[in-house]
């Protein structure tokens, strides 16, 4: 069976569908025609028999809202074998089937091939649902994917869109990618964009509109810069060891630091453990430095010497039992503010001095240096996204070795 329909396309929506690259990323500005792109997309490869179409939201619910209905008017009814509206699913006549899911749910996106994948806002989905779930499902059928999303700052689908930048990878039509602002589709008023700009802040409207990479506003770690602070900085086996840890369960976090003869702080490496436990993290710690146990000292999340495991020890004591015998912390937690502020002043200080660098294989670390972000007109760090662990793991021992001195104002000149 061919499938003929006429889906109209814009100049820059063609361009992606023209590409013949097996993995495409489009980083476009709100209600550039993403999703009618990958509509039209999905449509096209219905046309190949017995194909397996999924597309992907970030939720269950968003996918029905922002595709069910538009894909069911858009395919014909004579090419509609049958419809499932609980499961989200169209069989066609050719034994094509395209599905919707939500990636909320990643355990049960796994373990089928599909032949054409579109992940939609992907910038609001976890990283670890397209490498770890996802990305198998093409292997076997040789798959291609799309990945369409607005920019939320510096995040894995910012790192996808660098692969498709690459002129090797252009070349070999393995990745392509592109960034289109809003103003781009000719189906927009330019009076509705001039009015979204005066409707809304610098920044919302450079990342929505624009579709520009900028850091996140209300951020905690506000001195980072990944173009400052990230490269490369190995790890030399005969410096001093130092290893932060976050005992949070879902990840476990610890960040691998080494401090430099030029007085600088390098994040050489880190490890992180989803669904863990301490014993977990110990050894792989103890696997990862047993030849330089000695040069190693620990510094814990000091709520670590308090938690009793099931058989009464500690995570300290957890730790100990694995062979770590230098281990640093405060009787009790630090101050939030005061930890943040010792990483901030390592990361750049008033004169503009860096003293902390990290390693470009720190992805958890360099995703919570940028996306941790304080609750909306508080001081308050916004647990919601779960990134900050690792930046906790890099303050305990940063506040403790660099702490910020207390300035004890003793007179005041007028």
């Amino acid at each position: 069976m061919a499938l003929r329909v006429n889906l109209s396309l814009h100049p820059k929506q063609m361009e992606v569908y023209k590409s013949k690259a097996r993995f495409r990323v489009v980083v476009a500005g709100r209600r550039w025609g993403k999703s009618a792109l990958s509509r039209v997309l999905m449509i096209k490869h219905a046309q190949v028999r017995n194909t397996l179409i999924w597309y992907v939201a970030p939720t269950y619910r968003m996918a029905k809202q922002i595709m069910w209905r538009d894909l069911l008017d858009a395919i014909p009814r004579k090419w509609i074998k049958k419809v499932n509206e609980t499961t989200l699913s169209i069989y066609l006549v050719n034994g094509a089937r395209i599905e919707l899911k939500g990636a909320d749910k990643a355990d049960s996106l796994r373990g089928v091939g599909i032949h054409f994948l579109v992940l939609d806002e992907f910038q609001d989905m976890s990283e670890d649902t397209w490498k770890q779930v996802l990305r198998p499902t093409l292997a076997d059928t040789g798959g291609k994917a799309i990945f369409i999303g607005t920019p939320r700052a510096y995040n894995h689908l910012y790192e996808l869109y660098k692969l498709g930048q690459d002129k090797n990878k252009v070349l070999s039509e393995q990745w392509e990618s592109w960034q289109f602002p809003t103003i781009t589709s000719p189906f927009i008023p330019l009076s509705e964009i001039e009015a979204a700009r005066n409707d809304m802040s610098e920044k919302d409207f450079q990342q929505e509109f624009e579709a520009s990479f900028i850091t996140m506003a209300g951020r905690v770690y506000y001195p980072f810069d990944r173009r400052e602070h990230v490269g490369k900085y190995p790890f030399n086996p005969r410096l001093t060891i130092w290893i932060g840890m976050d005992f949070n369960i879902d990840p476990m976090s610890a960040v691998i630091l080494q401090p430099q003869p030029n007085g600088e702080l390098w994040a050489v490496d880190e490890v992180v453990l989803f669904g863990s436990n301490t014993e977990e993290m110990s050894a792989a710690l103890d696997k990862k430095f047993w030849r330089e146990q000695k040069q190693v000292t620990l510094y814990p999340d000091p709520a670590g010497g308090q938690r009793q495991h099931a058989r009464g020890e500690t995570d300290l004591d957890i730790l100990r039992e694995g062979g770590f015998k230098k281990i640093k912390y405060r009787r009790k937690n630090p101050l939030v503010v005061n930890r943040v502020n010792a990483v901030n002043r390592m990361l750049k200080t008033a004169a503009g001095t860096i003293k902390l660098r990290i390693d470009e294989k720190c992805k958890h670390l360099i995703n919570a240096l940028e996306q941790t972000i304080y609750k909306k007109g508080t001081k308050e760090v916004d647990k919601d996204a779960g990134v900050e662990h690792s930046a906790d793991a890099l303050g305990y021992p940063i506040e403790l070795e660099y702490p910020v001195r207390k300035v004890e104002v003793v007179g005041i000149s007028l």
